[in-house]
């Protein structure tokens, strides 16, 4: 909500305008450089479309309310009447208070905006506006406040953010104070809960996260209330037709009421409702109270049924006492098990609509399918030695399922933005001899490279990702790889912990948020192949052979011919533009990074020792001719990573895996034959287990 302003104005001006009006001559304002008329006009907008949405969602209640026990007329339920009877009685009820409330506050102030409109506001284009009319009327605290609010619907708006920057320089704008004038109202009683928490203060805590899990959920019910508007259905469809066609228009609008929510200052965190229980467990737990502790586990379990740190706690919890002489301790609260079902319920139901009516339309596109086809089969026919990452099974899934759509802010961008606050660049291009290169460390800590690395010694795969040869690089070692479309499997299939695959995808996305900040990238940077490697000395070599390289002096995205040609064409894989390797030990010899200025390594520029948590980032073209030197003695372990700016080559694995792990973390792994394991050429596999795993489909189509 907006601050209240210190000097009183007059709005009576507005009181017998109706909404879409304001919003027009607001525009108009704004365009005719009148800013104090588009401040007044713009927070009128936003103050009334709160009264009109809040009038309607009172009277939606109150209605549902009123007939959620009626008599009907005729006691028998012939034909569903009943349930048309009530809509009926529903109806009757909508329009008396609808004129109840239009007798208050004037008879236009209930009319519908145009969708134009109301979509403008729910998506804080007023804020957009307001923050220039603010910074012109010397308003640049409130300019601030307006352009952040916008920013948390619009976080990738550089404008925006260019504006937002500018705005922290100024003497009069306290950086404190700039906040989210559109926040939800659960959250100020959620931050101080885990502040309390944190303290150790967990009577308070307890009191905090109660009434913001009792607001979030009044909040979303409220939303999906207001979901139950019209709908223009674009035809003359039959009775039947027209009721489903509203149902499932206002069902897809409520599933987005939770993505709304969980909108905390432009950074989405799907895990939001359900960290209620975790934190209420322990806090409830730490003051005696062990049948509000289990029932907060068994809340939280509803949601990750097959989280292993709850579980673990929950088989602590079922050996105490109190717990042992009151089995049914273990029973999830009310509002989690009905919101729990609803959810689930209401995936389904989309996911059939969703699936029949595709096949209908499948039906009656017959002669475009079969062109369709054609072309797919010609495309199969041009792609003969797919690179790595990239199988034409995992490409498949991804295009059929539409896997590059774009998305919302992550639900990792929290834990990647803590793991970037944490590293620090030690050497830049002045001290590594070169251009559009850097060092940088605190990618890792020590145990997190140790649990890659037994990752590795668990996973990897002999010359896995190089056609199956074991020395791909050097006669004297054995090179090790796991990819993660076999790391996503093993994890499927139970033979593999999820947090090992969680910290591979974390710390690899971590490497591209820090890639695309040091090089200001202001275009999207996307993963193209990621590579778990390990190099091992067949024989441990007494003395060093200074010759001897690991991995020869090459670019990554052209051929090194000699020291002024590099050639930009197949088999280099052309569309890489950033590559970045993250080291994971040091217990070896040899095997030191080396930037060379050509491609016979005489001309050494600069030479990099691994270390655990220690990153070197560059740009894949020419410019960074790089190799490794041979490891005399030990195993050498390493996250090697590629970019690209060319969203087609996105690596297809990095998302298959991400949704077998959201299916594992929400049900558990696939139980396969005894003695099962994963075949060398895993694609098919993968490719299988999406066709056939209904989960996985249910998961990957709602993506």
């Amino acid at each position: 909500m907006l601050e209240d302003k210190k000097i009183d104005r007059d709005f009576s001006y507005y009181d017998d305008m109706i909404l879409s009006d304001i919003y027009t001559q607001s525009v108009d304002a704004y365009l005719d450089d009148n800013w104090q008329k588009c401040i007044d006009g713009f927070e009128q907008v936003i103050k009334r479309y709160k009264k009109y949405r809040n009038a309607v969602i009172q009277c939606r209640k109150k209605c549902k309310k009123n007939v959620d026990k009626f008599t009907p007329i005729f006691i028998d339920n012939i034909d569903d009447f009943h349930f048309y009877e009530k809509k009926v009685r529903e109806t009757l009820c909508l329009l008396k208070c609808n004129q109840d409330y239009r007798d208050i506050a004037g008879l236009n102030s209930l009319k519908r905006l145009p969708y134009e409109i109301e979509k403008k506001i729910m998506e804080f284009v007023p804020y957009e506006h307001l923050h220039i009319c603010y910074y012109q009327k010397n308003q640049f605290q409130d300019a601030a406040n307006a352009i952040f609010t916008y920013l948390t619907i619009h976080p990738k708006h550089e404008m925006s953010i260019s504006n937002l920057r500018y705005y922290l320089t100024l003497p009069e704008v306290e950086e404190a104070k700039v906040k989210n004038l559109e926040i939800q109202k659960f959250v100020k009683y959620y931050m101080e809960g885990v502040k309390a928490y944190e303290d150790e203060l967990y009577e308070l805590a307890i009191e905090n996260f109660e009434k913001s899990l009792i607001i979030y959920m009044d909040s979303e019910n409220d939303c999906r209330i207001y979901c139950e508007g019209p709908f223009d259905q674009g035809w003359h469809p039959e009775f039947t037709s027209s009721v489903a066609n509203h149902f499932a228009y206002c069902l897809k609008c409520k599933r987005s009421c939770s993505l709304w929510l969980n909108n905390i200052n432009g950074d989405y965190q799907k895990d939001l409702l359900s960290s209620h229980y975790n934190y209420l467990q322990f806090a409830y737990y730490k003051l005696g109270d062990i049948k509000n502790t289990c029932q907060a586990v068994e809340s939280y379990l509803l949601f990750y049924p097959a989280d292993e740190t709850m579980i673990n706690n929950k088989m602590f919890y079922s050996k105490l006492p109190k717990v042992q002489k009151n089995l049914n301790f273990f029973r999830p609260r009310e509002e989690a098990v009905y919101y729990v079902k609803r959810q689930e319920y209401e995936l389904r139901l989309l996911k059939y609509i969703s699936d029949e009516f595709s096949l209908i339309d499948a039906k009656l596109s017959t002669s475009k399918n079969k062109s369709d086809k054609k072309s797919i089969n010609n495309e199969k026919k041009a792609v003969n030695h797919p690179p790595p990452g990239h199988s034409p099974s995992s490409r498949l899934v991804a295009a059929t399922d539409k896997f590059l759509e774009k998305k919302k802010i992550s639900r990792r961008q929290f834990e990647i933005e803590k793991r970037l606050n944490k590293t620090k660049i030690i050497a830049r291009e002045n001290e590594l001899g070169g251009k559009s290169r850097y060092l940088a460390e605190g990618f890792l800590i020590d145990s997190e490279c140790d649990s890659l690395v037994q990752l590795a010694k668990i996973a990897a795969v002999k010359g896995d990702g190089y056609e199956d040869n074991k020395s791909p690089h050097s006669k004297n070692e054995l090179f090790e790889g796991l990819t993660l479309g076999r790391a996503a499997l093993m994890v499927y299939f139970g033979l593999l912990e999820p947090k090992k695959l969680q910290l591979f995808l974390h710390s690899t996305e971590t490497a591209r948020g820090h890639v695309k900040k040091f090089f200001n990238l202001d275009q999207e940077l996307f993963f193209t192949y990621t590579h778990l490697v390990c190099r091992s000395a067949l024989t441990d070599l007494s003395e060093r052979d200074e010759d001897v390289y690991s991995h020869d002096i090459h670019a990554d995205n052209c051929l090194a011919i000699d020291d002024n040609t590099c050639l930009h064409e197949s088999p280099a894989y052309t569309w890489r533009d950033y590559s970045a390797i993250i080291y994971l030990n040091d217990d070896f010899d040899g095997g030191e990074f080396v930037f060379s200025a050509d491609p016979k390594a005489q001309n050494i520029q600069s030479i990099i020792k691994p270390k655990c948590g220690r990153m070197i980032g560059f740009t894949a073209d020419e410019k960074n001719l790089h190799g490794v030197k041979g490891v005399v003695k030990g195993k050498r372990c390493a996250l090697a990573i590629w970019f690209t700016l060319n969203e087609k080559y996105y690596e297809t694995e990095r998302k298959l895996a991400e949704i077998i792990l959201e299916r594992v973390m929400l049900k558990g792994p696939f139980k396969p034959i005894k003695n099962f394991k994963i075949p060398l050429n895993y694609e098919k596999l993968l490719f299988s287990r999406f066709k056939e795993d209904e989960i996985l489909k249910l998961l990957i189509n709602l993506s």
